[in-house]
């Protein structure tokens, strides 16, 4: 009976490992969306590029993805999908200077979005301005 139960024990443990080990904690880099995304003009006059998007959904405290890894010029959309306003902006509270431009400087209601387009390599730590223990990150990374 004793041999039966340390089995079964094992088994368990080794699933409840497995299961974690599983668990994604990043997103890969943001794919461009296989719809015309919107556009963006370049240097060359007349010539226009696809800018590759990403959406954080934020809902009542918590954002999804938490980690996001992006190439430059991805576009980032924070979608409040929650009852609660959300105000995602850069780190360090309360400057928001890290990733500077990155601020929404006004909380979202429910069913609001703010986008911002991350244009250099770089590590953005992000928080809700409102509840600024409510936070994530978004690591850039050059496209070459």
């Amino acid at each position: 009976m004793s041999k039966l139960f340390r089995t079964a024990a094992i088994l368990g443990v080794v699933a409840l490992f497995g299961a974690g080990c599983a668990k994604q904690t990043a997103q890969p880099y943001a794919a461009p969306t296989a719809q015309a995304p919107e556009q963006s003009t370049d240097a060359v006059v007349g010539q226009t590029t696809p800018v590759p998007e990403a959406v954080v959904e934020y809902k009542d405290g918590t954002f999804n993805p938490a980690t996001l890894r992006v190439l430059v010029g991805t576009k980032v959309t924070f979608v409040n999908k929650g009852t609660k306003a959300v105000w995602p902006a850069s780190g360090m509270h309360p400057t928001h200077l890290i990733c500077p431009g990155f601020d929404a400087l006004k909380g979202l209601k429910s069913g609001e979005t703010y986008s911002y387009v991350f244009s250099k390599p770089s590590e953005c730590p992000f928080h809700n301005h409102l509840a600024a223990g409510e936070h994530g990150s978004i690591e850039v990374m050059s496209a070459e």
